[in-house]
């Protein structure tokens, strides 16, 4: 992900990684429809168990706003509770959180936040001339850096393709 904003964010210095994990590239895992989407999302958050991360040290965060995301009206995802924000804040002007072990929120209300692994999910845009808009760039940048330790992007096969080579590279 570091080679992918060095190569698409005209920045005057390198963006370096922040991780003491040396090994902890992100992985991508691809949907081609709806089904698929639930299914690589469950995929993401088996691999982040499996891998050692407790469920309060992940965020499953969509590329989509809270409004348009299908994973909104969820309340469970698998075996998984998930815990999302309701829309309501208390006397402290603190969001309010429905009850759920798995956080789940959008890259708009995440942001300047971070959690030990991010499963970014449902990300997908249009590649035109070679280049991602500027809005895609945004998202994929925030979401990207919210991780601390391991990213795991689950993105169409257009999207995976169009981050694929540059995750690869490094």
């Amino acid at each position: 992900m570091i080679a992918l904003l060095n190569a698409c964010l005209p920045l005057p210095t390198p963006v370096r990684a922040g991780s003491p994990v040396s090994d902890s590239e992100p992985e991508i895992l691809a949907w081609r429809d709806e089904a698929g989407l639930m299914d690589a999302t469950k995929r993401a958050i088996t691999r982040a168990l499996g891998l050692g991360f407790r469920r309060d040290a992940i965020v499953l965060l969509t590329f989509r706003g809270r409004e348009h995301s299908r994973f909104t009206p969820l309340d469970h995802l698998g075996p998984h509770r998930l815990r999302a924000f309701t829309g309501r804040y208390d006397l402290l002007g603190e969001p309010e959180h429905s009850q759920g072990e798995l956080l789940i929120d959008s890259v708009y209300r995440f942001k300047g936040q971070s959690a030990p692994c991010i499963l970014f999910t449902e990300i997908d845009f249009e590649v035109t001339d070679g280049r991602m808009d500027e809005l895609t760039l945004r998202k994929l940048f925030v979401g990207a850096t919210r991780a601390t330790t391991k990213l795991i992007l689950v993105a169409s096969e257009r999207a995976a393709a169009a981050l694929a080579p540059v995750t690869d590279a490094g």
